[in-house]
């Protein structure tokens, strides 16, 4: 009795990596299959379509978590010095007896700092991404932190417009974008 072979279930592994790295053409390579078959299995399948936007929506979690860590709690970046990697060092004392009076002395020295294997320590210092925080703040607070401008009018004074102005402008612009669209058009 020989069974049919299983189709290839491309959508969890799919699903799986676009949680991971909310990134379509990464989710794509990882599942095997091209934008284009994920595209018509979106559009024909409702269940799908919501565990894509659940496991996008995951994934930007993922990235938001990691962009709050580099803008807030820094990260450890190593030091380097005329080319190469810092080490750390630890200061010990040594206690030996004074050559001429006898004396026990405490002598302060330097050593390599070493890791449980024995292997020197990096020297990092702790760095934060200014960039970072600035997204997740414009983000979360548009009122407070997003970027404005503004119209002044001469020396700085309020640009005052009426309503009939606005309209008036606001119709010269829509002219000048249909005209661009009729010219992007014939080419």
């Amino acid at each position: 009795m020989s069974t049919a072979p299983k189709p290839y279930d491309w959508k969890a592994l799919f699903l799986q990596a676009l949680a991971q790295m909310p990134v379509i053409g990464h989710a794509c390579d990882a599942a095997g299959v091209n934008r284009s078959t994920a595209a018509r299995a979106r559009e024909a399948d409702e269940d799908f379509a919501k565990a894509w936007d659940e496991a996008m929506a995951t994934g930007i979690d993922l990235a938001e978590q990691a962009a709050f860590k580099r803008g807030v709690l820094g990260f450890e970046e190593p030091v380097i010095d005329k080319g190469r990697l810092a080490y750390r060092y630890e200061r010990y004392t040594i206690q030996h007896e004074h050559a001429e009076t006898g004396e026990t002395v405490e002598e302060e020295k330097w050593r390599m700092a070493l890791d449980a294997n024995g292997q020197p320590i990096p020297l990092t210092i702790r760095k934060h991404s200014d960039a970072l925080l600035s997204l997740i703040l414009k983000g979360r607070r548009k009122e407070v932190y997003a970027d404005r401008t503004e119209l002044a009018g001469v020396e700085g004074q309020p640009l005052a417009v009426d309503s009939s102005t606005r309209a008036a402008r606001v119709a010269q612009l829509l002219a000048l974008a249909q005209q661009r669209k009729d010219h992007s058009d014939l080419a």
